[in-house]
């Protein structure tokens, strides 16, 4: 069964940079990503990923709260 990803970072290019990474894993689906912890928390109410990588220094909300 494959890996559900959801991604958090402020800055696109982290968020490409990743994707790019994992573009041909065949156990990742890259469910989406978001820039801020509004969108991450607007996000989670509607999907349930098993790995969230986030930021910690997000501009709203520091990642680790």
């Amino acid at each position: 069964m494959p890996i559900k990803l959801f991604v958090v970072d402020d800055h696109y290019m982290v968020i490409e940079g990743i994707r790019a990474l994992l573009q041909n894993e065949t156990a990742i689906i890259w469910l989406g990503h978001a820039t801020n912890a509004a969108s991450c928390m607007a996000f989670l109410q509607q999907q349930l990923p098993d790995v969230v990588l986030m930021d910690i220094n997000l501009p709203d909300k520091s990642g680790i709260d």
